[in-house]
């Protein structure tokens, strides 16, 4: 097993050295990674996390892979998509999480998504493989009402490859920068199509990656994704809060703002002066272990849950 971790990340180390040398198009919203870190296991590790479980379910009934063989088959997707970035997330299997079934606003997401002749509509916003996408459909939801968006196209495709449902999902996906719209001479067009159209975005490890200015450039576009005729809109999501808001380094060295509860409420007030429309917000922790170091963690950070809905 060692030794096939050692060969992975020698392999994921020139991946890395070779990206750093030709930058991407949206490197300005991505990482840097070392081998440093890949060998101290921060980054990259080989054991599938305690809560893979509800993953595994997915996996075996939604997508009718075998038992013995969805572990080898969650390895090969992850190390596909390590390629394509090294993200912490992708590292370390986060992003086949599936905890956000777990907060209530999902139920109240879920509950309107499958009443008898409904018509809402659902954003995933930075979907990476679609994973909440697929359970929804699992639960029940009409997949053609189902869209994501992600600035990594070959995420959404891998998410294909994952499920094995490329034939029969009929979700729409888009790859799309969020910082991107209106108001700026580079706007992402592609993204234009779902304005309006939007009863429930979502949002998770989202907003805590970027600064005040462009939490508010994010959320303004989400305002012009969702359905003006709908009272009962609803943005939700989980991301690391704090207890004491403000812009701080990550360990990555970009800037990033954290909130709590108050500084939530004035960034969706901000949000509701340019947009012209007004939101209540909602924000509270998540019982589970802390946030950990190669987060920066410092001792006032906490994993929390959001709601943000239309007054």
């Amino acid at each position: 097993m060692l030794q096939k971790a050692l060969v992975r990340l020698r392999r994921y180390d020139r991946c890395v050295i070779a990206h750093q040398g030709e930058p991407k198009k949206n490197s300005k919203h991505q990482p840097n990674r070392s081998l440093d870190y890949l060998l101290k296991g921060k980054v990259y590790i080989e054991e599938l996390p305690e809560d893979i479980e509800p993953i595994r379910t997915l996996l075996e009934k939604y997508s009718g892979i075998r038992a013995r063989d969805v572990d080898e088959h969650i390895h090969l997707i992850r190390d596909r998509l390590w390629e394509i970035y090294p993200y912490v997330c992708i590292g370390h299997f986060r992003f086949l999480s599936l905890k956000f079934t777990l907060d209530p606003r999902y139920r109240i997401a879920l509950g309107r998504l499958v009443a008898p002749r409904s018509d809402v509509a659902f954003l995933d916003v930075g979907c990476c493989v679609g994973q909440v996408l697929r359970r929804l459909a699992f639960d029940g939801v009409d997949s053609t009402r189902l869209y994501g968006t992600d600035l990594e196209p070959r995420f959404l495709d891998a998410g294909y490859d994952l499920f094995k449902d490329r034939d029969r999902f009929g979700a729409t996906f888009v790859a799309g920068d969020m910082l991107r719209h209106d108001g700026t001479d580079d706007r992402d067009e592609e993204l234009e199509a779902l304005d309006g159209k939007m009863s429930i975005i979502h949002a998770t490890s989202f907003f805590h990656l970027f600064t005040w200015e462009n939490q508010v450039r994010a959320a303004r576009r989400m305002v012009r994704f969702l359905n003006p005729d709908d009272p009962e809109v609803m943005i939700f999501g989980r991301q690391v809060g704090t207890t004491t808001p403000g812009e701080r380094a990550s360990v990555r060295g970009s800037k990033r703002f954290l909130h709590n509860a108050e500084s939530w409420q004035d960034l969706w007030d901000e949000v509701g002066r340019l947009t012209g429309t007004s939101w209540r917000t909602e924000i509270d922790d998540i019982e589970e272990a802390s946030v950990p170091a190669y987060d920066g963690a410092d001792g006032t950070l906490r994993r929390t849950r959001f709601g943000v809905f239309r007054v």
